[in-house]
């Protein structure tokens, strides 16, 4: 009887570590080079270099690894937009029905390391930081 509780209680606090790990077990890390939806989907790599003009025309900026697959970033335009033809790292889910990731962290490769420039931690604490009631903005009263 002793054994079988010992057991029971085993399997429970078990089960319950594997309730309370955090949803980032389940993410991957992707690396590839930032290029255009369009570019990528033709098998090519554009815009050409940071000053082209075919940046702002461009829809979405997507992910490509080394073998030529690309896969969509879920997160903000802009962010992908500003680091076009730049090398990264992505950590997030991969949804393999739609060929996209739901960013959790991008990183940017700068000689030899990488940076950080946007990750959802990072983005909430800024949307806290801005609506968060007890800041230090002033308040006008009428």
């Amino acid at each position: 009887m002793k054994l079988k509780t010992i057991k029971n209680v085993a399997f429970s606090i078990s089960f319950l570590a594997i309730l309370a790990a955090p949803a980032s077990v389940l993410a991957e890390t992707f690396t590839g080079k930032l290029n255009g939806h369009s570019c990528a989907h033709e098998g090519k790599t554009c815009p050409v270099d940071r000053l082209d003009p075919h940046l702002a025309l461009e829809r979405d900026f997507v992910l490509q690894d080394k073998s030529g697959d690309y896969y969509f970033l879920q997160m903000p335009r802009s962010v992908k937009a500003r680091h076009a033809l730049e090398n990264v790292i992505v950590t997030g889910e991969l949804n393999k029905k739609y060929h996209s990731i739901d960013v959790n962290e991008f990183k940017v490769k700068v000689n030899g390391s990488s940076k950080i420039v946007w990750s959802k931690k990072l983005q909430q604490e800024e949307l806290d930081s801005l609506y968060n009631e007890t800041s230090s903005a002033p308040i006008f009263i009428n």
